[in-house]
């Protein structure tokens, strides 16, 4: 399966099979090494003008083949101040009988701290309307902005948007969710993934894996501290935090978080 780059002045050819990555595969030496070539001469371009464009491939590969194939997997809430079944099945789209079931209660009487099993979350609300906040208190310039873009001649995908921001600056769940996957990916550093209800995913990057706040399978209320932003891949770039949106896993204009 050849991947096909168009470009306005110049095609870009990756020869490259695409395989479906398992989580664990993400960021692993044993992918093969791409050749590329501009179309009409025989100048090899270097693989580090790529490396966001396979960066994203395999992030959709990943969301693809990882996180909405994981939307089945249980998560876990820890129980707050205030919590009650009725409230905890409403956010993540099961029933009180669910959560019975799943957690072999004989009593609606919840203790804070204690840990409710939620199985297959969102699966009963699909259309549940989703309140999106700032994953960061505040935004700072647009460094990059979601659409294509174009970097030495060759058109680039870009799946998310790119915000200027102080490293070590503080990351929060944009919205109530679960979080599905937490990893190292080239071209983008360390990020999360985290499920939101009504069939949308959120791309979080890069983030210090020292300062990482929650842990995958972890049902998240809008607003939990997720961890602290770490360095940009690239050592030429300011700081920033990469924001992706996804619904049906297709990329989407990330603006609803950005507000």
């Amino acid at each position: 399966m050849l991947l096909i780059v168009p470009d306005m002045q110049a095609s870009c050819r990756v020869v490259a099979p695409l395989y479906p990555l398992r989580e664990q595969e993400v960021g692993s030496s044993n992918l093969p090494a791409p050749t590329t070539y501009l179309s009409g001469t025989n100048s090899i371009i270097p693989l580090k003008f790529l490396i966001i464009f396979l960066a994203l491939a395999i992030l959709t590969s990943l969301l693809v083949g990882g996180t909405l194939a994981a939307t089945s997997s249980p998560a876990f809430y820890e129980v707050r101040q205030g919590d009650f079944l009725g409230r905890i099945a409403n956010s993540y789209g099961v029933t009180v009988s669910d959560l019975r079931k799943s957690n072999n209660l004989n009593s609606d009487v919840l203790q804070i701290g204690q840990k409710i099993r939620i199985d297959n979350p969102f699966h009963r609300n699909n259309d549940q309307k989703v309140q999106w906040e700032r994953p960061i208190r505040k935004t700072g310039d647009v460094l990059r902005a979601f659409g294509p873009y174009k970097k030495k001649g060759i058109l680039m995908p870009s799946t998310g948007t790119d915000v200027s921001c102080a490293r070590g600056t503080a990351v929060s769940a944009p919205a109530i969710g679960v979080v599905r996957h937490i990893g190292h990916m080239d071209g983008f550093g360390t990020l999360i993934i985290i499920e939101h209800p009504n069939r949308y995913a959120s791309v979080l990057s890069p983030l210090d894996p020292v300062t990482m706040a929650v842990k995958v399978g972890q049902a998240l209320l809008s607003g939990d501290h997720l961890g602290r932003t770490g360095p940009p891949p690239e050592n030429d770039t300011p700081p920033y935090l990469h924001v992706e949106l996804r619904k049906n896993d297709k990329a989407v204009k990330p603006d609803p978080l950005l507000k």
